[in-house]
């Protein structure tokens, strides 16, 4: 397969995001013991369901309403009703989430009015997902945001050593691991926004000390409106990745806690010969939580990327400059053929990304690691000495410059 190159200017391009539904599902997917129901056609739901298995972050099903061309022309909230109560006799939920999508906002559905209606026993939570009022990182913070209003309940007494975890959406080993490193601090983890939340934790975030951002863009909103409403602090925090950094982040809790760090009870890194990975052209292709984080790791081990390509948010360029100096460059949004004429530029060998660049690498004959999903261990010294592990075995499967089609 080749790729054409695509002037600036041009009509036609291919997209490197998605919409707002999409962020919305991915950042309820996985609360526990829950329904996802989306009222729209089926397509939509199809694909995203398609999309987070593949993806291996195993969200909950994801109904729909199913809308066809009657509904479109005559409007179907009574449908909509219908589908909340059924889910909540054969699923018994504690939490129902409706979302809207682009197809039922055109059209003028008023999802809020028919969750309000639905008679069940689970907690109906409506949420605007319409594709048009924003894209996929929009639909993580807007939802965030709504969970807060909607679901978060005043506490009777903050606990000084209670933290909660903001915009972190992926459950797996990464969490757990978290959850062990703030432990050496003395705080406990008392909610996650959202990954494997439960209700009961979700009613109690305002029981929390500090809030921990973990996601900036993800995050912050609903930071911000924990704090409006509960007078709760946060503070943003990178995505710890091997000692350095890990001990960083403890210092910086535990500062924030009025606790001792703990760091002392770090394990000391293991690290892998990285000969073999020092010598590759790195490319980083990533949100920005991920591409700091992993930039980070790989510049304090003297492999520094030539090319991170930042699928959002441009307040992190300055941070990932100062640390590739004029080593690498750095892309911001950059759309799909950009970061394949950058990659070949760049003579790229080895390219961690996610499954969307899996087809780009194998085309121009580079190596391949994901990870982007959430059964990667990455977090701490042992998820830094497992990251690598796998970049090193990845580095030394890859052809030499001298051999490697160009």
């Amino acid at each position: 397969m080749s790729y054409m190159e695509v002037p600036e200017a041009s009509p036609a391009r291919v997209p490197r995001g998605t919409c707002k539904l999409f962020g919305a599902i991915k950042a309820i997917g996985t609360i526990r013991k829950s329904a996802v129901l989306v009222h729209g056609p089926r397509g939509c739901v199809y694909h995203i369901n398609y999309i987070l298995g593949m993806r291996g972050d195993r969200p909950s099903e994801v109904y729909t309403t199913a809308l066809d061309e009657h509904d479109v022309i005559f409007g179907s909230e009574d449908r909509l009703r219908e589908a909340i109560e059924y889910l909540d006799r054969a699923l018994c939920p504690e939490l129902i989430f409706v979302l809207s999508c682009c197809a039922s906002e055109i059209i003028g559905e008023d999802v809020a009015c028919a969750s309000r209606e639905a008679s069940t026993g689970a907690r109906v939570v409506a949420i605007a997902a319409g594709g048009f009022e924003g894209d996929f990182h929009d639909g993580y913070s807007e939802t965030l945001r709504q969970l807060v209003d909607q679901l978060a309940r005043a506490t009777v007494r903050v606990d000084p050593l209670a933290v909660n975890l903001v915009g972190m959406l992926r459950a797996g080993p990464d969490l757990e691991d978290l959850r062990q490193l703030l432990s050496l601090t003395g705080a406990r983890v008392n909610a996650v926004l959202t990954a494997g939340a439960s209700l009961a934790e979700l009613e109690r975030l305002s029981d929390a000390a500090l809030n921990i951002v973990v996601c900036e863009p993800s995050g912050t909103e609903a930071a911000r409106r924990l704090e409006d409403r509960f007078g709760t602090p946060w503070i943003v925090e990178e995505f710890p990745m091997g000692q350095k950094a890990t001990t960083g982040f403890l210092e910086r809790v535990a500062r924030a806690l009025g606790l001792p760090a703990g760091t002392s009870h770090l394990p000391a890194e293991e690290v892998p010969d990285l000969k073999a990975l020092r010598e590759k052209r790195i490319a980083i292709v990533s949100g920005p939580t991920r591409a700091v984080a992993v930039t980070r790791l790989l510049a304090a081990h003297g492999a520094l990327p030539r090319l991170v390509a930042v699928e959002f948010d441009p307040s992190v360029r300055e941070r990932i400059e100062r640390m590739l100096g004029s080593a690498g460059e750095v892309l911001i949004e950059p759309d799909h053929e950009r970061i394949v004429e950058k990659l070949r530029e760049h003579g790229i060998d080895l390219l961690i990304g996610g499954m969307l660049e899996l087809p780009v690498a194998r085309s121009l004959g580079i190596g391949h690691v994901d990870v982007m999903h959430g059964s990667q261990r990455t977090v701490g010294v042992p998820g830094a000495e497992n990251l690598l592990r796998l970049l090193c075995r990845a580095a030394r499967e890859v052809p030499t410059p001298s051999s490697q089609p160009r």
